[in-house]
């Protein structure tokens, strides 16, 4: 029985394998039509499509596997096409067609979320912060069918209609889920504010954001990034402490360690972005900010990161099943 549960352990690992290559293979392949086709914001939605072509399908298993998203749901290879095609036809009717046939995919995801919620309701910020990693890419759908479909929501040009929906695709997603993977990894105080604070400070940006644009209450952008800055680099530090633990391999070692350390720096550059206009000489340029503070977020934590927690997670179901394995071997008298 041994035998067979490892069997089916490395079948089930091969296929999750050829999906990522899949998966990434189709990422390439657009970010080469990106540069040629729309080079102004080739990065900015290269960037938004790799969270939801190798970072999400990363993600969601564990999300399934924490009871927030119903199991064996998979978004299927195609779905993501329809995302493609709204960036590749963006501004135009298609492209718009092809964006919100993506928002009903990510709003489903969203609805089965909060029902599975529903159904045992639970308050602990790390519980949250699981629910939130499936719920915040739809606010990102629907910023993204404003871009692909030419709308100049709330009066911001299409540029920040973009950066918008790539905000609730990565800080939305990746940045929710490892904090509540963390907070049920490793529960305590520290692990709890951290998830409070990006619970808090994913939305608090982007309504600050709008807020400064109409020329309101621009205090409020700044304090969410600081509350967001706070969760992340709670985030950070308890993801570099994970990799400091010598009961794990080297490279989920150095994986835990880099994506931490990557967070850090990212987060850093959001505070001085976000206080640009109280110290202006901390702030990058924003093709500086999508350029190295998105890339950072998206390789280094968001990839590096999910990776780790992965090998982590099927590290313990194969622990789990050996062990059940075991015991149900009939023992010689």
């Amino acid at each position: 029985m041994l035998m067979q549960a490892m069997r089916t352990d490395s079948s089930e690992e091969f296929s999750p394998t050829l999906r990522s290559l899949g998966h990434l293979g189709l990422w390439l392949g657009y970010l080469m039509l990106a540069l040629s086709m729309h080079p102004a914001h080739a990065w900015v939605s290269a960037l938004l499509l790799f969270s939801a072509v190798v970072l999400m399908p990363l993600g969601e298993p564990m999300l399934m596997a924490a009871g927030i998203l119903p199991k064996r749901d998979p978004v299927r290879f195609f779905y993501y096409l329809f995302l493609v095609n709204g960036l590749v036809g963006a501004g135009s009717a298609a492209g718009a067609l092809f964006a919100s046939c993506w928002l009903m995919v990510r709003a489903d995801r969203a609805v089965r979320a909060l029902w599975q919620w529903r159904k045992s309701p639970s308050t602990h910020p790390a519980d949250l912060c699981l629910l939130a990693a499936a719920v915040f890419p739809a606010i990102g759908a629907m910023w993204l069918v404003a871009f692909c479909a030419g709308w100049m929501l709330f009066g911001f040009d299409g540029l920040i209609v973009l950066l918008t929906a790539a905000h609730f695709h990565h800080a939305g997603f990746t940045l929710p889920l490892i904090a509540g993977l963390l907070g049920r990894a490793r529960p305590g105080r520290w692990t709890s504010w951290s998830c409070v604070a990006v619970l808090a400070g994913v939305p608090l940006v982007a309504t600050g954001i709008t807020l400064t644009h109409f020329g309101r209450l621009a205090w409020v952008e700044p304090l969410g990034v600081l509350v967001l800055v706070a969760g992340a680099l709670g985030v950070a530090l308890s993801q570099m402490k994970l990799g400091v633990e010598a009961r794990r391999p080297v490279w989920r070692r150095a994986a835990f360690v880099v994506s931490g350390l990557a967070l850090l720096i990212a987060m850093l550059l959001a505070l001085g972005f976000g206080v640009r206009y109280f110290i202006p000489s901390l702030a990058l340029t924003m093709p500086q900010m999508w350029a190295v503070h998105g890339s950072l977020n998206a390789f280094g934590f968001g990839l590096l990161g999910l990776l780790a927690w992965t090998s982590d997670n099927r590290e313990g179901s194969r622990m789990e099943a050996a062990s059940t394995s075991t015991k149900s071997c009939p023992t010689n008298p």
